[in-house]
């Protein structure tokens, strides 16, 4: 977590980082329909959390600004890891039209 969130967050706040750290923790292990379904549980989180605010001893704009932050960091690993993946099934895919080709090239008919 990052060093400048209050030590205690509300528990909104709390239940949407895990949801978060989950989301990367599921990119990590290429488990992406792990990834799509936090992400549809994450998206209503985050607004009930900016809707409830700052906990009493934050000041309310630096502490939303610093979960803001966390979270787009979480977001940004969990998209970096998406596009090595994209690049990878991409690399694989050219790889068997490439094997297609060849096959027909050596048998016309398949």
């Amino acid at each position: 977590m990052s060093a400048n969130l209050p030590d205690k967050l509300p528990v909104g706040a709390q239940s949407l980082l895990a949801v978060s750290q989950g989301m990367l923790a599921s990119a990590k292990a290429d488990d992406w329909e792990a990834v799509i379904e936090a992400e549809e549980i994450r998206r209503p989180m985050i607004d009930e959390v900016v809707a409830q605010g700052a906990p009493n001893d934050a000041a309310p704009a630096e502490w939303m600004r610093e979960l803001l932050k966390e979270l787009q960091t979480l977001n940004d690993r969990v998209v970096a890891l998406g596009e090595e993946r994209k690049a990878e099934v991409r690399s694989d895919l050219s790889e068997v039209q490439t094997g297609s080709k060849a096959v027909k090239a050596y048998d016309p008919e398949r």
